[in-house]
């Protein structure tokens, strides 16, 4: 008798064996029970985790001649047929094979109308439907709309986007999952069990990692590794199949990127290559580890996969190592040279700092301290104590500078401080009349006039003389408080409100002390020929008299030369 591989040998005769997909057994399994047989299925999902071997098992539930409890015997000529692929009733079409409209009509649309030969009904398996082309799809349409009584349609696909629409539509859809770890691991057990073979728990673990939840994929990685140990399967055997190096070399890259360490990194790459390794693998068993490690230290999971990992590595810097090589895996498949291109990823790693949140959170802490008016605080004593190491350590992904002398106030404010300096209500009260003064010069008018009482240092409150001047501040407050925030660089609100009488603490601040500095503050500049001063002993001008006049030249930045008076 020839060797039939495990995969086949050992799949699922019935839903109870099936791995995973408790939701879709469930539906089915009642659906039978019950009577409501649907007239065209769609399962998708990723390969090798059940969407065909559901698919038979189904056909055999529907035409066994004696079921049980809804679940088929697997011993009446139907079950045993359909299991071996030769009943006449449950035609399985390979759509990749069978793409174009002629073989669907041919095969399907031609032969749908026979009743079935023997069992009850006559059930259509089409595995990877998506393969079929538009004109057999629209071949199809209508039959799988409309199909008689004793007909059931199982279509089976790895790519559901693929399928028209008015497929979809027209049948029950189920997603299928990728199997679980845990669950193939089980499975593992079983087969080996049965199959006497020796097996380690970490090459099971291998084996369940590498499938990347295709049961299928497991089963024949077992018979290929059964193969090559002779009987015997253990991690070695695994990594050297996948290619994989092994867990001393991931392990000694993973403690050369933490400690920043160039030299060592070199050396396992040199050892990897040496070995024929795979980068690609190599990268990815990296990544995991890194996650898993993550995991580890936030209390998700117990112990960590990399060994001798220094105990003051924070848990974020495990997690972005784990993301961006996630990153570096995926610019390396179009790789032509993936050895030194995989290494060379990784002294950029070494390179870029990974500690970027505590420098953002010193930044932003520095930020609120200057708008709020206190000193800043030196870089060390702003930094929490589980931050701070010394910056000989090479795991010290920041890697700051060291912090500046602090000198004492007096000599401090003698010299011109580089960082800017939130300005004093007034003189940020100014630089707004300033800019409003040239963009807007009747708001300009009402503000002139408007007092204001600094109750709150983010929060001033505007007293209008009149009701209307008041609306008239409060339809332009939202770009009033933008300009404000850009002058005081602080966000500050504003809020009007109509006073008829004097208020305690109001005070009132006029405009810029000269044309010269309304001019310096509003983003418009100054028309030449206006802007030009006037020579010293000059004849002032006619609008310099009298106070409203010269308010006239504020506003208008420009000069009254003459007056005419009309009698």
């Amino acid at each position: 008798m020839s060797y039939e591989n495990l995969a086949t040998k050992y799949r699922p005769a019935n839903l109870g064996e099936v791995m995973g997909q408790e939701t879709i057994k469930t539906t089915l399994a009642n659906a039978v029970k019950l009577g409501r047989i649907a007239h065209s299925y769609v399962f998708y999902g990723p390969r090798g985790c059940g969407k065909t071997t559901i698919a038979r098992i189904l056909a055999m539930t529907l035409n066994c001649h004696h079921p049980k409890d809804g679940a088929p015997c697997g011993k009446c000529p139907s079950c045993v047929e359909i299991s071996e692929s030769k009943s006449l009733d449950v035609i399985e079409i390979d759509a990749a094979s069978n793409t174009g409209v002629d073989k669907v009509r041919s095969v399907i649309i031609e032969q749908v109308g026979f009743a079935p030969s023997r069992d009850k009904y006559k059930i259509y398996i089409l595995d990877e439907v998506h393969m079929l082309s538009t004109g057999a799809f629209n071949a199809l349409l209508k039959t799988v709309e409309e199909p008689p009584a004793h007909v059931v349609f199982v279509m089976a696909t790895t790519e559901q986007q693929k399928v028209p629409p008015t497929i979809l539509s027209r049948s029950q859809c189920f997603r299928f999952r990728p199997i679980s770890e845990a669950d193939i691991i089980t499975r593992l057990k079983e087969v080996t069990a049965a199959e006497k073979i020796k097996t380690e728990p970490e090459a099971l673990k291998l084996i369940a990692r590498s499938a990347g939840g295709a049961l299928r994929d497991a089963l024949t990685m077992l018979d290929r590794a059964a193969s090559f140990g002779r009987g015997e399967v253990n991690a070695d055997v695994i990594n050297e199949l996948l290619g994989h190096p092994g867990t001393e070399v991931v392990n000694s890259m993973a403690l050369a990127l933490v400690n920043r360490d160039a030299a060592s990194l070199h050396s396992a790459f040199d050892r990897l290559n040496g070995e024929g390794h795979d980068p690609l693998a190599a990268l990815r068993d990296l990544r995991n580890n890194f996650a898993e490690a993550f995991l580890a230290a936030q209390g998700f999971a117990e112990g960590s996969p990399i060994k001798d990992l220094p105990k003051d590595v924070q848990p974020g810097t495990l997690a972005r190592l784990s993301r961006k090589l996630s990153v570096v895996i995926e610019e390396l498949k179009f790789s032509d040279s993936l050895a030194l291109a995989a290494e060379v990823a990784l002294f950029t790693l070494i390179e870029v700092p990974q500690n970027l949140e505590a420098m953002v959170r010193r930044l932003e802490e520095l930020e609120s301290r200057l708008a709020s008016g206190a000193a800043p605080v030196p870089a060390q004593a702003a930094r929490p104590a589980s931050e701070v190491a010394p910056a000989q350590k090479k795991n010290d992904f920041l890697a700051p500078a060291p912090p500046a002398p602090v000198r004492p106030a007096a000599e401090r404010s003698t010299e011109p401080s580089s960082e800017p300096a939130p300005a004093v209500p007034a003189d940020a009260w100014k630089k707004l009349l300033g800019q409003v003064s040239a963009r807007k010069p009747a708001l300009y008018n009402v503000l002139l006039s408007v007092k204001i009482v600094f109750t709150e240092a983010a929060k001033w409150r505007l007293l209008c003389a009149s009701k209307f001047e008041a609306s008239m501040v409060e339809t332009a407050r939202p770009e009033l408080e933008e300009m404000l925030a850009r002058g005081a660089g602080m966000k500050i609100s504003l809020k009007p409100e109509f006073a008829a009488g004097p208020v305690a603490g109001a005070e009132e601040i006029s405009g810029p002390d000269s044309e010269e500095a309304m001019v310096e503050d509003s983003p418009e500049q100054e028309p030449d020929h206006l802007a030009q001063p006037r020579a010293h002993g000059a004849k002032p001008a006619a609008g310099d008299a009298e106070p409203e006049l010269k308010h006239l030249n504020k506003v208008f930045h420009g000069r009254i030369t003459r007056i005419n008076k009309v009698k």
